[in-house]
């Protein structure tokens, strides 16, 4: 379990790095997806699980390959 905990935190900074690099807020990015801003928090804190299709909604709206959120 420990490696897919530390995945998740990975993953969720990544995603805060990719965000503020595009001087988003969590608000605008949950904007931007269609979701809400708690839920970006989770992810960015290592709580929340996400789906496929939120990696490519991410994505898209971060304008980066998905791959990229894993290159950590």
């Amino acid at each position: 379990m420990g490696k897919n905990v530390d995945l998740k935190n990975n993953f969720g900074k990544k995603l805060a790095y990719l965000r503020k690099k595009k001087n988003l807020s969590q608000i605008r990015l949950a904007e931007m997806i269609d979701s809400n801003f708690n839920y970006i928090s989770q992810i960015e804190c290592g709580k929340a699980n996400i789906t496929m299709n939120m990696l490519i909604l991410l994505s898209d709206a971060l304008d980066v390959d998905a791959k990229e959120l894993f290159d950590f």
